[in-house]
């Protein structure tokens, strides 16, 4: 349990005991906690409907949390609205506007938001700026700056803000230089090399003044600013106002967003001219451009072909590292997962199954459910006999013989498992019940009421609903919980059957773990299981085998150079340290 007081030092984001209940009564969060550093990509993933999306629009903003928190630091943000979170979002669809062009679409988030920023006294900053930067590079450099802005194509469409751009200056410095280079005569700009130093006396003198004036000014005023030109508070706190950024300031985002993500030569079409790729691009820098510390994703890629998705995951992962986010990713993707992600999230029907790093996940799976989801080809998995005598597991003649202290795990497990079901059958609470229902939802075997619901007709739906309607509360919980009750005493009864007898337990093996060889003719082979393939599926560098074994499809992978002909056989060999043994009652891995 986490406590609430408390966290992590080197926790950014904090999900705490997350839960949602939609009106109807469905629940499609179960008790959700995650501690998130700054910088970490975490990925959250699972089968439609496992909650994963509803989780992350609760930490967007977008969706009420019916109980839990949220933390960004030490600030609880479950009733600020959406725009004061400091986040941003990228939908599945992209939701770009139509009638805008890309420029527009990106630049959207800053025109229509004010944000705070330090009151600065534009005259005296400009005269600093302009003052330094004639006596660095001369009165020449900045003639030619000139004559390079007025020869190119304008970038940002406007002659003061390209030369701002060029020169690395405010604008409102540009806008003072141009005022000296334009109160030139012809004559001086002509022989500007020649008057070089004549001009940048005259202009020195210009700026003195002007700065002179303004000091004048401010002291009459009895104003104070800093070393960087921002005006001070009484306290000595720099004064801030909330404002709306100025035509300059957009340009300049919209065009250093673009350009990370190389769009730029793109900002002028609209998003109907676009491929698929470019369209989540600009999607996506509609989210950067905001400049906030957390990026949530919804399924980003999910609209687009193998080819680009591959491209864009890559780029998703550049580009994150490039600009220091903290990100979380939905998908029901566990390639973009396990390809993406500093941590992964696997959930299954509103229950977090595991949390770990991509390594964790893919070699020490903690059930059947995260074994089997997590991997593509999926994991194998069988049902095989456990002979505790021999400590070997074995189907139809056919053993495989468990690695050394099994046993001591198996009967471990079991002993466990028998005292927390004793637990739970005795303090029967809405805890336990959520137990159950976990348990179920590894084991898939938690059926969704609505679906059901769904293809009864009219009338019969009429009649339930005033069957309900008139029903009592307490009547309708106690029979909500009598389901979960006899399931955990059902299992009890299983899992100490298992202690008492011997049983089935499920096996899994990694498709890449199985030894797979082409069988020749005549040859012994001992300790293997030899079968002719069922399927084969050449994918290049290699063959994906199929076969039948324990009444199951098994998927193994062979080197293409042995080529597999019709009636060919395979020769199949088991290793005790590749296996995963599951236990059938619970699907957690007996370790």
């Amino acid at each position: 349990m986490i406590n609430e007081n408390t966290q992590s030092e080197e926790t950014f984001l904090s999900l705490r005991h997350l839960v949602k209940v939609y009106p109807n009564g469905e629940k499609a969060v179960y008790d959700f906690n995650l501690e998130i550093a700054k910088n970490e990509f975490i990925v959250i993933v699972g089968p439609s409907g496992c909650g994963k999306s509803t989780t992350l629009r609760m930490v967007a903003g977008l969706e009420d949390i019916t109980d839990g928190n949220i933390y960004l630091g030490d600030e609880l943000l479950n009733y600020k609205p959406c725009k004061d979170r400091h986040m941003a979002i990228v939908f599945q669809s992209y939701a770009l506007y139509p009638q805008m062009n890309v420029y527009q679409n990106i630049a959207f988030p800053l025109v229509i938001n004010s944000y705070s920023a330090p009151v600065v006294n534009q005259t005296l900053l400009s005269c600093a700026q302009v003052n330094e930067l004639i006596e660095c590079i001369g009165v020449e450099k900045v003639a030619k700056a000139f004559a390079e802005v007025t020869e190119k194509k304008p970038k940002f469409g406007e002659f003061t803000d390209d030369l701002a751009a060029l020169l690395d200056i405010e604008y409102c410095s540009a806008k003072l230089l141009v005022k000296l280079y334009n109160s030139l005569d012809r004559e001086s700009k002509r022989a500007i090399a020649e008057k070089a130093d004549e001009i940048l006396s005259a202009w020195k003198v210009k700026i003195a003044e002007a700065e002179q004036a303004e000091k004048v000014k401010l002291k009459a005023e009895n104003v104070k600013l800093n070393e960087n030109f921002h005006v001070l508070n009484e306290d000595g706190t720099e004064k801030s106002v909330m404002r709306k950024l100025t035509r300059y300031e957009i340009k300049t985002r919209v065009y250093e967003t673009a350009d990370k993500l190389d769009l730029t030569p793109y900002l002028d079409k609209l998003p109907k001219e676009l491929s698929g790729g470019q369209m989540q691009r600009v999607a996506l820098g509609r989210a950067i451009i905001k400049n906030v510390p957390i990026f949530l994703m919804d399924e980003p890629l999910s609209n687009l072909d193998a080819k680009l998705r591959l491209t864009m995951r890559s780029e998703i992962v550049k580009l994150h590292n490039r600009i220091n986010a903290t990100t979380i990713y939905v998908t029901h993707d566990q390639i973009e997962a396990m390809t993406m992600a500093t941590r992964i999230v696997v959930m299954s029907r509103g229950f977090v199954q595991q949390i770990g790093s991509p390594e964790e996940i893919y070699n020490h799976p903690v059930n059947v459910f995260v074994a089997k989801f997590i991997g593509s080809p999926s994991m194998n998995m069988f049902e095989m006999d456990y002979d505790r005598q021999k400590n070997a597991f074995s189907y139809d003649g056919f053993d495989i013989p468990a690695e050394k202290g099994f046993k001591v795990k198996y009967e471990t497990f079991y002993e466990t498992k028998c005292r927390e079901f004793e637990e739970i059958n005795e303090n029967f609470d809405e805890t336990s019940r959520e137990k159950i229902l976990k348990i179920l939802s590894v084991l898939g075997e938690h059926k969704q009421k609505a679906a059901s619901a769904k293809k009864r007709n009219f009338i019969m739906r009429t009649i339930d609903f005033f069957k309900k309607l008139f029903e009592k509360k307490e009547k309708k919980e106690v029979d909500v919980w009598l389901k979960e009750r006899t399931i955990a005493k059902e299992k009890l009864e299983e899992l100490k059957s298992c202690i008492e007898n011997g049983h089935k337990v499920l096996i899994g093996i990694r498709p890449e773990r199985l030894e797979v060889e082409k069988a020749e003719e005549g040859k012994k082979y001992d300790n293997c299981y030899v079968i002719e393939p069922t399927l084969t599926e050449l994918l290049g560098g290699e063959y994906n085998v199929h076969f039948e074994f324990c009444g199951r499809n098994m998927v193994g992978k062979l080197d293409a150079k042995y080529k597999l002909n019709s009636g060919d056989k395979i020769a199949v060999r088991f290793s005790a340290e590749d296996l995963y043994i599951f236990d059938p009652i619970t699907g957690d891995v007996i370790k």
